[in-house]
């Protein structure tokens, strides 16, 4: 029974893709996204094996303590199907979500569900590594630091996984690109700071701005014109407030 379980538990935290670590700046803390935690749920228990649902009925709308922002909470049921047991297994843990700059409440309620859902995951045992603070972020190399043995596993699994050398392993060439990243990021912090001083006047805090401005990247809109469209927010809640 206990070998079991535990099977049950290493499947769930096996590592992931190197590339699926991702780190957020801003809250200074790793993470996996929604959908790598998807797959694994998919993979462990199989498609339609798993499910979660928002509590609608437990659904709050509370101000912020900075008074400048409100966030979305909301209870969520997760639930597995239990082979052995031959049953449905049910968690329920709080999903919240900042209502952020542009997102209306309706996409804060949506991925404030996800929040949930990931919480639940995590406490059986999907990236357990990640919330028990195992893999951190290295300042120096600029890079996610995991444990040794998920070579090993990578190795055994066939993948071909880009991680970096450790400090006392880095060859010139990988000196080189770190110079040239920290010179990069030096460049641009009067723009990330500028980008957080913004951010901060609009929500309060600086929860959900390096998902905020990933995806924005990933739309290929630049730093600037990040900086525009948050100055332009910013004119038109001082206009509200004044009107």
């Amino acid at each position: 029974m206990t070998s079991n379980v535990l099977s049950l538990f290493q499947r769930l935290n096996a590592p992931f893709p190197y590339a699926e670590y991702q780190y957020d700046s801003f809250g200074d803390r790793c993470y996996i996204s929604g959908q790598a935690i998807t797959e694994r749920l998919n993979e462990v228990f199989g498609v339609g094996y798993w499910r979660y649902e928002g509590l609608y009925g437990t659904e709050k709308i509370v101000q912020e303590p900075s008074g400048k922002n409100t966030r979305v909470k909301i209870y969520v049921q997760f639930s597995f199907y239990n082979a052995e047991l031959k049953e449905w297994i049910t968690l329920i843990d709080a999903g919240s979500e900042q209502v952020k700059p542009g997102m209306n409440e309706g996409d804060a309620t949506k991925s404030a569900i996800t929040d949930g859902m990931k919480k639940c995951a995590s406490r059986i045992g999907v990236a357990s590594d990640l919330y028990k603070g195992i893999i951190t972020w290295d300042r120096q190399r600029q890079a996610i630091n995991v444990p040794d043995h998920y070579q090993h596993y990578y190795q055994d699994k066939g993948w071909i996984e880009p991680i970096p050398p450790s400090t006392s392993t880095t060859n010139n060439r990988t000196t080189k690109k770190t110079y040239l990243t920290d010179k990069l990021k030096s460049k641009g912090t009067t723009t990330q700071n500028q980008i957080k001083a913004l951010w901060q006047e609009l929500a309060g805090s600086l929860d959900g701005l390096d998902e905020w401005h990933a995806k924005k990247r990933q739309e290929r809109v630049s730093d600037q014109q990040i900086i525009n469209l948050l100055h332009k927010k910013l004119q038109d809640k001082r206009s509200c407030a004044t009107a």
